[in-house]
């Protein structure tokens, strides 16, 4: 009698997978985040670590590597950049920790205004900071060395921003707002009664805040410094305007004139780009290596007091600080942008015929560039930043409200962009899409990825710190009751998500609009943005009506601002 066996059908590996993420959808999205974020990030990445080692025709090569190290252009580049950046990370550092010392921790008059307007020029941008520095220091036609050589005895320019110092100088000043956020907001969460204690002690508030303050908030100062000399090291704004004419290159530059020239020499850039990737990784493992085994838990519970000390005469002296800052990074650049904007010529000699508002029809109506500028500007801010923060809020809430397999990588991973300078990111994405089999060069979708994959982190870190102070029972109570991950998330995490929302999208609004160092690589003719038609300008030698355009950027955003301010604010009180 014979036993008839029979054969099950083979597993199928696929039907098993379909069936595991129909169990767990959290891990079938996670794994979608994952994709989105590798093609982001990850793939440009890797052909620009890959390009420099290929030879054009695809075989393995040290070519590119030993040109950019045997040319002595690139080391003085190196030294440049170097220098720069920590000329304005130092610079900038220092101004922006004494100045939010200063309006959180001490009783000088204006601290609302000097806040508001330390965040001013953020808004702005340090490409438009360093064109209005050349209507204010420039050697020949300088307002500021003008005046000066009417002075009895001088000779010469008291100024030449066409310098490295200049360019340092700009940078710190237009990045400084980042130290100021940062510093501000770890003195208004440190408990204040550790100051207290130094002082009934016996110590001044000079010993106090240097040696009780300043340590306790060394964390914020380092990451504050630490982005300052990311920021600087990766600008292609600044240097291009104020080094090129002192020939002086930063790697940025060397960067661009590698993309520039015909055909492009695509494996030269790309080891230059490894090269500024190297500098800006350098910098985050030193800031881990600093403050990595260090304690500094400071914030206090709900007794926690927030104390201002007296400075008695010296908050003049420290208002005058403060103001000084203001003057140099706000009052004289924005006044001198507009006076420029409203003149028929820039000159020392101001008469009321020279004024004409020509500038500004030019520039909306005549110019071909400008129109189709302002709406990708406006596009990729408005859409790009929409969809960048509901992304940033589903990362943030599978790193932190899951506890599936990868969700520690997924923040490493969404921290990644910071490293990568914008030009950097830039080359990688124009190898990565300008051949098949998916082309995107050429299109407004490259500059979309761009924005969104250079500012992600900026976005996650706005919703992460929003979504650790909201209670998980909440969200915890609407699975109970039957609703699914996803109506959870839509109608209780969003909503409560809504400050982190806000002002995350408010940063990517202002960021995208300000863009230049990634757009300058990657826009195409009939693709341009505000800023690349403000570079443009700057080429010609369009001061004037450029100045109209930069000024019309600066007041969008300002516009933004104000609208999504009025927005909250009605939204707050129909709440109530």
């Amino acid at each position: 009698m014979s036993t008839v066996v029979s054969a099950e059908p083979p597993a199928n590996p696929w039907r098993r997978t379909r069936a595991f993420l129909a169990l767990n959808p959290l891990l079938g999205l996670l794994l979608i985040v994952f994709l989105i974020l590798g093609i982001l990030i990850l793939y440009p990445a890797w052909i620009l670590f890959s390009s420099s080692f290929m030879t054009e025709s695809g075989e393995l090569t040290l070519q590119w590597y030993i040109e950019a190290y045997t040319d002595p252009a690139n080391y003085q580049a190196i030294f440049n950049t170097l220098v720069i950046a920590f000329g304005a990370a130092i610079i900038a550092t220092g101004f922006g920790t004494f100045m939010a010392w200063a309006v959180v921790r001490t009783d000088i008059p204006g601290r609302r205004i000097i806040e508001a307007a330390s965040i001013v020029p953020f808004i702005s941008t340090p490409f438009i900071g360093a064109l209005a520095w050349i209507l204010l220091a420039s050697p020949q036609t300088g307002l500021i060395n003008h005046l000066w050589r009417t002075l009895p005895g001088a000779e010469g320019p008291l100024l030449n921003i066409y310098s490295l110092w200049g360019i340092v100088m700009v940078e710190a000043l237009y990045e400084m707002p980042y130290v100021f956020l940062i510093v501000s907001g770890a003195l208004r969460s440190m408990d204040s009664t550790l100051e207290e204690a130094s002082m009934s002690s016996g110590a001044g508030v000079w010993d106090t805040t240097w040696r009780v303050t300043l340590p306790l908030v060394l964390p914020a100062i380092l990451g504050g410094a630490l982005l300052v000399f990311v920021l600087a090291a990766e600008q292609f704004g600044v240097p291009a305007v104020l080094g090129t004419p002192a020939r002086i290159r930063v790697l940025t530059t060397s960067i661009w004139d590698t993309q520039s020239v015909f055909p492009p020499k695509y494996g030269l850039g790309a080891s230059l780009c490894v090269t500024l990737l190297v500098i800006t990784m350098i910098g985050l493992w030193l800031q881990r290596r600093l403050i990595g085994n260090r304690s500094y838990t400071t914030v206090g519970g709900k007794g926690a007091r927030a104390h201002r000390v007296s400075l008695g005469p010296w908050r003049w002296l420290v208002f005058a600080i403060c103001g000084a800052y203001l003057l140099l990074a706000v009052v004289l650049p924005f006044a001198t942008i507009f006076l420029s904007s409203i003149r028929t010529l820039w000159t020392h000699d101001f008469r009321w015929e020279q004024l004409t508002l020509e500038n500004y029809r030019w520039v909306l109506f005549d110019y071909p560039i400008t129109q189709r500028a302002l709406f990708n500007s406006m596009f990729l801010a408005v859409v790009g930043a929409t969809v960048c923060i509901v992304f940033c809020a589903l990362v943030s809430f599978l790193s932190l409200r899951t506890r599936l397999p990868g969700r520690k990588a997924l923040d490493y991973l969404s921290m990644l962009p910071m490293a990568f300078p914008g030009i950097v990111l830039a080359v990688g994405l124009l190898q990565a899409w300008i051949s098949p089999p998916l082309v995107l060069y050429g299109t407004i979708w490259i500059l979309f990825i761009a924005y969104i994959a250079r500012y992600f982190p900026y976005g996650v870190r706005s919703t992460s710190a929003t979504l650790v102070q909201i209670h998980p029972e909440l969200e915890e109570s609407s699975l109970i009751s039957g609703a699914n991950w996803f109506q959870t998330f839509y109608r209780v995490t969003l909503p409560l998500l809504k400050p982190g929302l806000v002002a995350g999208w408010i940063l990517l609004f202002v960021s995208f609009t300000r863009e230049l160092s990634a757009s300058v690589l990657l826009y195409s003719p009939g693709k341009e943005v505000i800023s690349v038609a403000i570079y443009d300008m700057w080429e010609q030698g369009d001061f004037q009506p450029l100045s109209a355009l930069a000024f019309i950027q600066i007041a969008i955003a300002m516009v933004m601002l104000a609208l999504v301010k009025w927005v909250t604010k009605v939204d707050r009180e129909v709440s109530v």
